[in-house]
């Protein structure tokens, strides 16, 4: 019977087809996006633990973690280190790690900051940022770079590169100063891996003599092992990661960071800004997979007006079935078993579509901003949901079939 019914599928090629690829195509989307959100999240809120909170200028949380973070966007405001200076000896703080960001190298993000940030800032849970070459940097020209940078660039311990201020198209290259590689740090699927390390102190010098994007002096004319530490201490940074002695105290911390006197600041909770964003990732989504059903519908609408439209130019097929002895039944099994096969074929071809497209979304994810996501085969919910569809499209199915039954008795197919 099988062999039958592929027969006449090929006799309606063009339709059949179309239909399949409708299917295929809606049911992929409706798991895909699912499996997208899901491991992107995923991804984002493993990027980065340990941290209670991030303390910046006034505005958007959100905002703040994500240029803090994930390097997307740029800041908007800083914080002077007058203000980081109060914040950490508060008793509440059990470490504090500034970051200035602005500058960057070859694409990627240039993160100016202090040694501890790979002591305390960790990702996925509670684990540690390592070094897989070299040690941290100590002195004023020592840089470590993320895991992909090295691998994008081919860098090694030792190199020496060249910072732009501002954005690589836009900026100017801090070309009077190298920085010289001396860590190299191990993948963390994170932005970290996709990042620049500078100290502050660094990171001040070569901004030495800098005002409305050019430079009036240049380092190539200082000594800059006669410059005292101190003084390169920048008077402002971006943003400052913090570690409290106790998370009871979380809330009633806030509250005094709000309350600052001096400065315009506020403290977020990372994942409370990230619950805000898949909020409204959230809403995007259910207007897709709204849309991805009624795709679905119509495509399981226009299967059975397929098969109904064709019954007419059928009929010499089923007349010839008729004659050589097919009974009413198993001229409307046909049509379900036709039915059958055209939601295996689009089951089969969503699978590998789900695939496709989470694996171009895990891919695009990582160039971006570095996060890596886990493929993972589908879920047997997500099974449910396609043999769902498919029961679906047989129950439509039985308009057409019955329809081939009642004729057949009546009519026979003998006309």
């Amino acid at each position: 019977m099988i062999a039958i019914v592929l027969s006449s599928m090929r006799s309606r090629l063009i339709p059949i087809v179309l239909v399949i690829v409708a299917l295929s195509t809606s049911m992929s989307m409706l798991l895909a996006i699912d499996r997208v959100h899901d491991a992107t999240k995923t991804g984002f809120n493993q990027s980065l633990s340990g941290v209670d909170l991030v303390l910046g200028p006034r505005g958007s949380g959100l905002e703040l973690v994500l240029y803090t973070v994930f390097h997307l966007g740029k800041p908007t405001n800083n914080i002077t280190t007058t203000t980081l200076s109060d914040i950490s000896n508060d008793p509440m703080i059990e470490w504090a790690v500034p970051v200035a960001l602005g500058d960057s190298h070859r694409g990627f993000r240039v993160i100016s900051t202090t040694s501890e940030y790979f002591d305390y800032v960790k990702f996925g849970g509670d684990q540690s940022i390592e070094f897989a070459q070299g040690v941290p940097f100590e002195k004023l020209h020592e840089v470590v770079i993320g895991s992909e940078v090295a691998k994008t660039l081919g860098y090694n311990l030792g190199t020496s590169l060249f910072v732009t201020h501002g954005s690589e198209t836009l900026g100017k290259s801090h070309d009077d100063f190298a920085f010289q590689v001396s860590g190299i740090l191990a993948p963390t699927g994170t932005p970290t891996d996709k990042a620049v390390f500078v100290s502050l102190e660094g990171y001040e010098l070569i901004h030495l003599g800098w005002s409305n994007g050019s430079k009036a002096i240049s380092l190539r004319d200082l000594d800059a092992s006669t410059i005292p530490r101190d003084r390169l201490y920048p008077k402002t940074v971006t943003a400052v990661y913090l570690g409290l002695t106790s998370k009871l105290g979380l809330f009633k911390f806030i509250r005094t960071v709000n309350e600052y006197p001096d400065e315009a600041i506020s403290a977020v909770i990372p994942g409370v800004a990230l619950a805000e964003l898949w909020s409204m990732v959230g809403a995007v989504d259910k207007v897709f997979q709204i849309l991805n059903w009624l795709i679905i519908s119509i495509s399981l609408v226009g299967m059975v007006t397929m098969t109904l439209t064709g019954l007419d130019t059928r009929t010499r097929e089923m007349t010839i079935l008729r004659a050589l002895g097919a009974s009413p039944q198993a001229l409307a099994s046909l049509v379900l078993l036709e039915t059958l096969v055209i939601g295996i074929l689009a089951v089969t071809s969503a699978i590998g579509l789900v695939r496709l497209l989470t694996w171009a979304v895990a891919d695009l994810l990582s160039d971006w901003i570095g996060i890596r996501t886990e493929l993972t085969w589908l879920a047997p919910a997500e099974f449910f949901t396609l043999i769902t569809i498919v029961v679906v499209g047989l129950v439509t199915s039985l308009i057409p079939a019955a329809m081939v039954y009642k004729r057949s008795i009546h009519r026979g197919f003998l006309n």
